[in-house]
């Protein structure tokens, strides 16, 4: 195959692609890019993951993160994992809440699985004033590992109100 058409068929495969990053999934990996148009968010938002990743989760201990392989300091790239996906609805509506809470999306299209276990593929922040804010909010909480909130009450499935809604 000639390097034209290489080219031909990555600019139309169906590259999932959010608002601020493109992500090329190649082989077991999935490569998180910024989008050009978008270039300064997609790049904090690749900073945000790899400062949650290294920084934040060791010290709260979450347990649904995708693990980053790789992230480079500026943000150019992020490498994590690929998961499969879609994970049903009512697989990501089961993880728990934090407090602290993880930056995650909350749609179930973000989430996905490895090794079985449901993590949150996209939690990056794009805006500089929300990483700040962020930055501040995790560290009220030197040392102490985020506690787990289930959703769910025990045998009855009602859905209890997620830490957006108790923090207000």
């Amino acid at each position: 195959m000639s390097t034209a058409c290489s080219v031909h068929r990555i600019r139309n495969s169906s590259m999932p692609k959010g608002v601020f990053r493109r992500v090329l999934l190649i082989g077991q990996y999935a490569i998180k890019l910024p989008r050009w148009h978008n270039f300064t968010e997609g790049m904090r938002s690749n900073r945000w993951e790899r400062e949650m990743w290294f920084r934040w989760r060791p010290w709260f201990q979450w347990k649904t993160l995708c693990p980053v392989i790789y992230a480079d300091r500026f943000g150019l790239l992020v490498v994590m994992p690929r998961a499969v996906q879609p994970v049903p609805k009512d697989q990501v509506d089961a993880l728990p809440d934090y407090h602290p809470e993880i930056t995650a999306e909350t749609k179930h299209e973000d989430f996905g699985l490895l090794s079985g276990a449901v993590v949150a593929l996209d939690y990056g922040l794009p805006y500089e004033d929300s990483v700040i804010e962020r930055r501040r909010y995790y560290q009220g909480f030197p040392g102490t590992p985020a506690v787990e909130i289930p959703r769910h009450t025990a045998g009855q499935g009602q859905v209890l109100k997620s830490n957006k809604s108790r923090q207000q």
